[in-house]
């Protein structure tokens, strides 16, 4: 569902997701694809399913990366969201609003009965500089997994208030 709505974006960032990266779920080749996770192989190539494309996994936490990014170039993918503090740097500051407010669209995907998710993502969602597009709940039921705090899970899409009138009817019209 995240890849859906980054769909078209010509630069891509995902936030976590060392395991399963956003990018195997693509229905199109963006020209630039960055992952960022501690927990992830560093990785760089230059082809994503052998189409021409810079791809970096960044094994580091997004509080400690530096990206030249331009305002509204990209696509912004949390999936799993759960940030933990980096040092003295909140989870949710300054730099994860710079990167949602510049970015064309966000993607949220998090469990909502994990208290530290939620108590972030309402802060996120609260604030005036960007406004909610799709906000789907849905529940993982593969025997095991739907019975713990992260069976039951949320995608939040949002984008900033001026955003365009294209991504709306992208959107509208899914």
């Amino acid at each position: 569902m995240a890849a859906y709505f980054v769909d078209g974006c010509a630069t891509i960032v995902e936030i976590g997701g060392h395991l399963q990266p956003v990018s195997g779920f693509l229905r199109h080749v963006p020209e630039e694809f960055v992952c960022i996770d501690p927990k992830s192989e560093p990785f760089e190539s230059d082809k994503l399913d052998g189409e021409p494309c810079r791809v970096r996994h960044i094994a580091r936490k997004f509080q400690d990366v530096d990206l030249e990014l331009q305002p509204g170039s990209y696509g912004l993918v949390f999936v799993g969201y759960s940030l933990k503090a980096f040092g003295s740097q909140d989870a949710v500051g300054q730099k994860l609003f710079s990167l949602i407010d510049n970015s064309a669209i966000t993607v949220l995907e998090f469990s909502p009965n994990l208290q530290r998710a939620s108590d972030q993502m309402q802060s996120l969602l609260k604030r005036p500089e960007t406004e909610t597009v799709c906000s789907l709940d849905f529940s993982i039921e593969d025997g095991a997994f739907e019975t713990t705090e992260y069976g039951t899970r949320r995608l939040v899409v949002l984008r900033p208030r001026s955003g365009s009138s294209d991504l709306q009817n992208m959107v509208t019209h899914a």
